[in-house]
């Protein structure tokens, strides 16, 4: 085993995935991490293994097929964040169980869940029966979020980054023309609007600088 060799492509690596988590703008903590995130790392993790004891794969074809796989994690990352589909195929959404006191039993079923196991993560809440829930639902992350009753609703994100979004809308009872009417008051137009969010009856704009 050459190990002068092995060192020195253990040096590259490190300093390979130094530059890559400095640049790729993923700060999140490893209970933040979405599904895709350690897929991604999985992957480049073997990629970086392959290298390091793979003595026939040269530097060259390592950074070529490093390189690959910062453009399609670029890419991927630029849909999840630009677009509401990619957000979803990559990142996911939240996943409502109890909407307005009612359980929705096909979306228990979604997740894998059962009502046992429903019950004991209402119980980390401190949630002892399902008539204190308003709403609950699962986040991306895999976290339970409650809302008792007679507490204040979530806010529902009707525009991110210039786009709607057309769920939170029928949520809220409105749709495109409404949301239009509101921005239209404000002399905005949806291409303008890099955040809105509607919470105890009002709209909340944040522009594009």
């Amino acid at each position: 085993m050459d190990y002068v060799l092995i060192s020195f492509r253990m040096l590259l690596v490190f300093i390979l995935v130094l530059i890559f988590f400095q640049f790729s703008g993923n700060k999140r903590q490893f209970t933040q991490m979405t599904s895709f995130d350690l897929i991604s790392n999985f992957v480049l993790s073997s990629i970086l293994g392959g290298y390091l004891f793979n003595a026939n794969l040269s530097w060259i074809d390592f950074i070529y097929i490093v390189t690959i796989y910062f453009v399609i994690s670029g890419l991927i990352n630029y849909l999840a964040k630009n677009t509401i589909w990619g957000r979803g195929m990559v990142i996911g959404t939240p996943t409502v169980i109890i909407n307005n006191g009612r359980l929705l039993p096909e979306n228990l079923q979604k997740m894998n869940m059962n009502m046992l196991d429903f019950m004991s993560l209402l119980r980390t809440k401190k949630v002892h029966s399902l008539e204190d829930v308003k709403l609950a639902q699962i986040e991306v992350g895999g976290e339970l979020t409650v809302v008792l009753q007679g507490e204040k609703d979530f806010s529902s994100v009707l525009i991110e980054n210039g786009n709607i979004h057309k769920e939170n809308l029928k949520k809220i009872g409105k749709d495109n023309g409404w949301l239009q009417q509101q921005l239209k008051k404000r002399k905005l137009v949806i291409k303008d609007v890099f955040f809105a969010e509607w919470f105890e009856d009002d709209l909340y704009v944040i522009k594009f600088k």
